[in-house]
């Protein structure tokens, strides 16, 4: 009997890891998502990324003020 090998899809948010619930590749974001630890680890890393930005954001009006 031949085993059919299925083609994993890397995750919607992380694109360095394999998803065991895509089925193709032009699948959206599934409800069951929300819940996968990758998600919360991309939410995480987004908040500090905009973090840092509002941050440079901050220090460059407090420059552009002063010069």
């Amino acid at each position: 009997m031949k085993t059919v090998k299925e083609k994993l899809f890397s995750c919607f948010f992380l694109p360095d890891v394999l998803c065991s619930f895509r089925k193709n590749e032009h699948f959206g974001v599934m409800s069951r998502c929300q819940k996968c630890p990758h998600y919360q680890k991309f939410l995480r890393e987004m908040e500090e990324e905009e973090e840092e930005l509002w941050d440079e954001v901050d220090r460059t009006r407090k420059y552009w003020r002063w010069v």
